[in-house]
């Protein structure tokens, strides 16, 4: 399918979402925008190789406007179509306060600056590495520090990232010696660039799957060396499939791949084993609605909300800081597409 007809397909079905409110979460965006808005919900659709955006981050019962979406061969994202899966746009990091998204392809990383005005076929700029895979990112964007996983667990970093544009050497490199463990592939990587200075990284090993965290992160660096061991790693009574850091409440939250959301309170103090979680967060959704299918998760702690996107469907908890079972009040939004595949979401304060 080309670009020019993805858009207008994003365009036959109404230029919105229909948003299904299991309880109203109100608001509306006014008709004018300033030179960089705020409260933008952006929303990956991996299948389609697209970037939607909307400028109410919470919006409430009965449709709102997909104001702008990107695709096409200008923005590096891809030729939409093949198996719909997640991996082909698999993750991206939000700079809100630069108004700029990395995205990842896995061959690449693309960069889209003033993300919240980008409509159509626009340019991006790319970051590329030899022999890099980026399949999961997380941005510090105090220094513009882009940290990148791939399947393998190798973390490659990346300085100045918001000037790179083209193929370049990752300034620093994590290898991780995970022991005899072998490493299938990850499921997301966080940065804790506050005074924790920590780095978490989504581990899944033959028959396990582990959230391996690192310290002195904004240093460690293994190019040359011998590979560095975790200084902690977290196990999971239920595998999760992602999760989120909030750094600034020291939260992790994490995905169990059948819904369940779980919350770990305190994280840079939790110690390796096992870990259990302070409360669940589950939206009372049927587990039919979650077959083979896994939530991807983002957290919007100005506004205390939850933002999850699965397959071709949405979820938006506000409250996330004390949501725990059971949650009966959230909005729920759907495309009535069975191509359309949900692979990220962020949300801009």
């Amino acid at each position: 399918m080309r670009s020019s007809t993805v858009s207008r397909w994003w365009t036959s079905i109404g230029l919105a979402l229909a948003v299904l409110a299991v309880a109203g979460c109100g608001g509306g965006g006014g008709s004018s925008e300033p030179a960089t808005p705020p409260g933008k919900l952006f929303v990956v659709d991996a299948f389609n190789r697209a970037i939607a955006s909307m400028s109410n981050s919470n919006p409430g019962p009965g449709y709102f406007a997909i104001e702008r979406i990107i695709s096409g061969s200008n923005t590096g994202l891809g030729t939409p179509g093949g198996t719909p899966s997640p991996s082909t746009l698999p993750s991206i990091a939000l700079d809100a306060a630069a108004d700029r998204l990395y995205v990842a392809t896995q061959l690449n990383t693309r960069v889209f600056d003033q993300i919240s005005l980008a409509n159509g076929n626009v340019s991006s700029r790319s970051i590329s590495a030899p022999s890099v895979n980026f399949l999961n990112l997380s941005i510090d964007p105090a220094t513009n520090t882009l940290y990148t996983v791939g399947p393998s667990g190798v973390v490659n970093i990346f300085s100045s990232a918001h000037t790179i544009n083209g193929s370049t050497t990752p300034s620093r490199t994590i290898t991780p010696d995970f022991g005899a463990s072998s490493v299938i592939s990850t499921f997301g990587i966080a940065i804790d660039a506050t005074s924790r200075n920590m780095l978490y990284v989504g581990v899944n090993f033959n028959g396990a799957t582990s959230i391996a965290v690192f310290n002195n992160a904004a240093s460690a660096d293994t190019t040359g060396g011998a590979p560095l061991a975790p200084s902690r790693t977290f196990s999971f009574a239920t595998a999760p499939g992602a999760f989120y850091l909030d750094t600034v409440h020291d939260r992790l939250y994490t995905a169990q791949f059948n819904g369940p959301i779980l919350v770990f309170d305190n994280a840079s103090g939790l110690m390796t084993g096992t870990i259990t979680a302070s409360r669940t967060i589950s939206l009372q959704i049927t587990q039919t609605s979650f077959a083979s299918s896994q939530l991807y998760i983002f957290v919007d702690t100005t506004n205390d909300r939850l933002h999850a996107v699965n397959g071709t469907t949405g979820f938006i908890l506000n409250g996330a800081s004390t949501a725990t079972d059971p949650i009966t009040t959230y909005t729920k939004f759907t495309i009535n597409s069975p191509t359309t595949v949900f692979s990220a979401v962020a949300a801009k304060p």
